[in-house]
C-alpha cells in the first residue's frame, strides 16, 4: 500500500494515532477511534505500558483520557508512568484521570456482579471531564468474578455496545492466559467482542528475550499481521520495523550535502579507486576472514572523518575499548586524541545477552547523543549471525534510521572458513544493505600468506576491478598495485623476488643496450673516419683530374696553335714561289 492510498483510507475511517511510529505503520495510520481495542499479553509483556503510552500521546495532542485499573492502585500507576519520558512530568488532573477499583470480598463468593456500575462510573467521569478515550487495565480480573461463562459474554457485550453508542475509544488490557479452559474462553470472548486486537508476547532465544507485537485483528482496515519485535526503552515501547520510521521528520534533520560529496577512506591509495572516497550517506561493507585488516581499515576511516571535522560512533562487538585502542595504535591509528576531544565515541556492544533490536536502538540513541555523521559497526555479522529471529528486521531498522539521518556507515563482516563471495552476498544481503562492497582476503604463495583487497561493488561510482596488495606498517595501511606474472597475482616475498629479478633483467638489458650502442657508435665513427679519408682522396683525385685536364687542354691548345702556325707558314711559302715563277 503506497502512502497516498494509505492516507485516503485513514481519512475515510476515523483513526487514533498512537504516537508509536511502528504501530501506526502496522495499523495503517493508527487504532480505530470510537471502537474497543484489546491488548493481550502475559504478565510483564508491557500491556499496561503500551496503553498508558497511547493515552499520554493522546493527552499531549489535546484529548482527555480516563485510566481505570482493576489490579493496581492509582498511586502505583502514577509511579510507573513517572519512569518514562512521557510521564516524568505528570499530567494535569483533568487531562488524565486515574481511578482504581476495589474488589469487595463478597463478590468473590456470591458472584453478584454486572457492568452497569462500571458503565455508570464511566458515563459520569467522561461527561464531567470530556474524556474521549478510556483504558480498562486488567479487565479480565473483573470478568473472572462472574461465575458463568454466559454472564461474562453478556456483560462484555453490554460494555462494548455502550462504548460504541457513546463514541468512546476504549483500550482493554487482559492476560492471554491458557492456564485453564475458562481463561481461554474468556480470551476468546474478548477477541470476538472487540474491534481490534494487539498481542504482546516474549520470545526467548538463548539467554536473551525478545518482546514481540502482533495485530491479529483489525475490523474494516488492512494491516500488517506478522509478528514484529518491540523494545522497552525510556520512551516506552518502540516497534522495530523499518517501514514505521518517520522518514520526513528524520530526513529534515539530516545534514545537507551534494549528491557527489565524499568522505575520505583514510587510505590514500584507496580513495582514487572509489572515485575519491565513500559517498556521503552511503553504506560500505568490508568482508573478510579474521586478521584481514577489516578493523584497521575501519580505524583509518574513523580518524579520517575526525580530521575532517566530523564525529564518529564506533560500535565494537568484538573488542572492549582498551583492546581496540591498543590494537589500532600499534598500526599507526591512535584513538586517544579524538576520544579525549569527544569527536570519537566507542560503544561496546555484546552479541550475547542482548537482542539485535535492543542493540539497534542503543546505537541510534548513541548516534543522536553524539551528533555523529559517520558510524562504524564492527562486525555487523555479530547481529546478522546471532541466530535471533529478528536479526534482519533489526539491521534493516538500524540502517534505514542511519540513512535517513544522512549518516555514512561502514560495516565489517566476518567470514569463516572458505566462504565464497556468492555465499557472503547471500548471507549478508549485499544488494540491499551495501552501496560499496570491499572484500579482504589472503593469497598464499611461496610458503606465506599476504593480504589482498578487491572492490567487488561500488554503486554509482567508477571503480577498479584489480586486486591490490594490502600492507600494514607502523604508519598505517598501504595499498600496492597488483603485480601479475604468468596469470598469477604475486604478493609479499614472491612479489619482492619477482620484482628483484625483473630489476636485474632490466639492468642487464640496459647494460646490453649500452654495450651495443657503444659498438655501433664506434663503428659509425670508424665509417665516418673512412668516409672522411675517402673524401680527401676523392679531392686529390679530383685535383689530379683537373690538372690532367688542364695539361691536356694546354697541350691541345699548343698543338692547335702550332698546326695553325705551320699551316700559315706553308701558305706563305707557296705564295712566294708563285711570285718567283712569274718573274
Amino acid at each position: 500500500m503506497d502512502e497516498t492510498q494509505q492516507l485516503r483510507e485513514v481519512e475515510a475511517r476515523s483513526v487514533l494515532e498512537t504516537g508509536i511510529a511502528g504501530l501506526d505503520h502496522i495499523t495503517g495510520g493508527g487504532l480505530p477511534r470510537g471502537r474497543v481495542i484489546t491488548i493481550f499479553g502475559a504478565a510483564g509483556a508491557g500491556k499496561t505500558v503500551l496503553g498508558l503510552q497511547i493515552l499520554a500521546h493522546r493527552v499531549a495532542e489535546g484529548e482527555r483520557a480516563v485510566f481505570i485499573s482493576f489490579e493496581q492502585t492509582a498511586d502505583g500507576v502514577l509511579e510507573d508512568m513517572a519512569g518514562f519520558s512521557w510521564g516524568a512530568d505528570g499530567f494535569a488532573e483533568d487531562d488524565l484521570i486515574v481511578l482504581e477499583t476495589g474488589m469487595p470480598t463478597e463478590l468473590h463468593v456470591s458472584g453478584r456482579f454486572d457492568m452497569q456500575g462500571l458503565i455508570a462510573t464511566l458515563l459520569a467521569v467522561t461527561d464531567a471531564s470530556g474524556a474521549t478515550i478510556v483504558m480498562l487495565d486488567g479487565l479480565n480480573a473483573l470478568l473472572s468474578l462472574l461465575l458463568e461463562e454466559a454472564d461474562e459474554r453478556r456483560e462484555l457485550l453490554r460494555l462494548t455496545d455502550w462504548v460504541r453508542s457513546q463514541g468512546l475509544t476504549v483500550l482493554i488490557t487482559a492476560k492471554a492466559s491458557a492456564e485453564n479452559d475458562r481463561a481461554r474462553t474468556r480470551a476468546e470472548i474478548l477477541d470476538y467482542q472487540t474491534d481490534c486486537v494487539v498481542v504482546l508476547d516474549r520470545l526467548q532465544t538463548g539467554n536473551s528475550i525478545s518482546r514481540t507485537l502482533q495485530v491479529t485483528k483489525y475490523r474494516g482496515a488492512a494491516h500488517i499481521g506478522h509478528v514484529v519485535p518491540v523494545v522497552m526503552t525510556n520512551d516506552g515501547l518502540e516497534v522495530v520495523i523499518a517501514g514505521g520510521l518517520a522518514s520526513e521528520e528524520l530526513a529534515s534533520g539530516a545534514p545537507s550535502s551534494r549528491p557527489d560529496e565524499r568522505m575520505p577512506t583514510g587510505v590514500e591509495e584507496l580513495d582514487p579507486l572509489l572515485g575519491g572516497g565513500y559517498l556521503l550517506g552511503s553504506r560500505t561493507l568490508l568482508s573478510g576472514a579474521p586478521g584481514t585488516s577489516k578493523s584497521t581499515l575501519a580505524a583509518a576511516f574513523s580518524l579520517a572523518v575526525v580530521r575532517g571535522g566530523g564525529r564518529v560512533l564506533y560500535v565494537s562487538f568484538d573488542e572492549v575499548r582498551a583492546q581496540l585502542e591498543l590494537h589500532t595504535a600499534s598500526v599507526g591509528y591512535s584513538f586517544r586524541e579524538p576520544l579525549e576531544s569527544g569527536s570519537l565515541r566507542i560503544l561496546e556492544e555484546s552479541a550475547t545477552g542482548s537482542t539485535p533490536e535492543e542493540s539497534a536502538l542503543r546505537i541510534i540513541r548513541a548516534v543522536d547523543e553524539l551528533g555523529a555523521n559517520a558510524v562504524v559497526i564492527d562486525p555487523v555479522s555479530a547481529l546478522t549471525g546471532s541466530g535471533h529471529p529478528f536479526a534482519d528486521e533489526a539491521l534493516s531498522y538500524l540502517l534505514t534510521s542511519l540513512s535517513q539521518r544522512g549518516i555514512t556507515v561502514l560495516l565489517t563482516s566476518l567470514l569463516h572458513g572458505a566462504a565464497s563471495l556468492d555465499e557472503e552476498a547471500t548471507k549478508s544481503n549485499i544488494s540491499t544493505i551495501a552501496d560499496n562492497w570491499i572484500h579482504l582476503t589472503y593469497i598464499a604463495n611461496g610458503g606465506e600468506r599476504n593480504r589482498a583487497l578487491t572492490i567487488v561493488k561500488s554503486r554509482a561510482t567508477a571503480h577498479t576491478n584489480q586486486v591490490r596488495e594490502l600492507v600494514i606498517t607502523s604508519e598505517g595501511i598501504e595499498l600496492r598495485p597488483a603485480y601479475v606474472s604468468d596469470g598469477d597475482v604475486l604478493l609479499g616475498s614472491a612479489r619482492a623476488q619477482k620484482e628483484e629479478l625483473d630489476r636485474t633483467a632490466a639492468w642487464l638489458r640496459a647494460v646490453e643496450y649500452e654495450r651495443g650502442e657503444a659498438e655501433i657508435l664506434a663503428s659509425m665513427a670508424e665509417l665516418e673516419g673512412r668516409i672522411s679519408g675517402l673524401g680527401n682522396e676523392v679531392d686529390l683525385r679530383r685535383r689530379d683530374l683537373e690538372r690532367l685536364r688542364s695539361t691536356r687542354d694546354g697541350a691541345l691548345e699548343r698543338t692547335a696553335t702550332a698546326l695553325e702556325a705551320r699551316v700559315a707558314a706553308r701558305g706563305s711559302g707557296n705564295l712566294a714561289n708563285e711570285e718567283g715563277d712569274q718573274r
